[in-house]
């Protein structure tokens, strides 16, 4: 893979992965993302940051705060660079539970699904520090949650929580469709609005924004 420059009307100077078999960078879809409008007071916490994309445009908009989580080194080096204004960024993995210590398992091209939840497309792993959920996000107003799987074993919800930004995945060997839609009750349950309902018809409709 290579690094890129992007220059648009989104991005300016914003580093990006391009695979060697690909014409054009990597950069993660927006659409459920620009859907939560952000304030001045939001503090933003994002989950699977990758390079930054969200990070970038929160900062962009103005917020408080944006405080990132990329797992992955060489990922993070790059998140470092795009690092701009009020963005504080982490190399942890996000967990569920108090270990200081997880599995980061690693996928070939780019890294963008890398996770903590291992899978067949997996080639090996490294050992990496982490982070647990609740404490990842107890100051944030708004979270992103992009981590390939382990987003299921989370408590999302939390009460300083004004709005939620959330990537499901398949995961093998079980009913993660389930799953997804018992979170996206639970989300409704606490008083969110559905703004983007994902629908699981394609890898394009996997993500939900809620806001209460």
């Amino acid at each position: 893979m290579k690094e890129v420059l992007i220059n648009n009307k989104r991005f300016k100077n914003l580093i990006a992965f391009q695979s060697e078999n690909s014409n054009k960078p990597f950069l993660n879809h927006m659409k459920e993302c620009m859907s939560i409008e952000l304030n001045k007071n939001d503090i933003v916490v994002d989950i699977g940051a990758y390079i930054g994309e969200y990070s970038v445009y929160a900062i962009d908009q103005g917020v408080k705060k944006v405080i990132s989580y990329e797992a992955t080194p060489s990922t993070f080096n790059v998140l470092n660079r795009n690092k701009r204004g009020n963005m504080i960024i982490n190399n942890l993995a996000v967990v569920s539970d108090d270990k200081k210590k997880t599995k980061l398992h690693i996928s070939k091209g780019i890294g963008v699904t890398n996770s903590i939840v291992k899978s067949d497309r997996k080639s090996h792993f490294i050992e990496i520090d982490c982070i647990k959920y609740d404490n990842a996000v107890k100051e944030a107003t708004v979270v992103k949650i992009d981590v390939e799987g382990a987003e299921y074993d989370y408590n999302i919800i939390h009460d300083n929580l004004r709005a939620i930004i959330l990537e499901f995945h398949p995961i093998n060997n079980i009913d993660w469709k389930k799953n997804a839609k018992k979170i996206i009750q639970d989300i409704n349950n606490a008083g969110f609005k559905t703004i983007i309902e994902p629908t699981f018809k394609s890898g394009w409709n996997l993500t939900g924004s809620f806001l209460r």
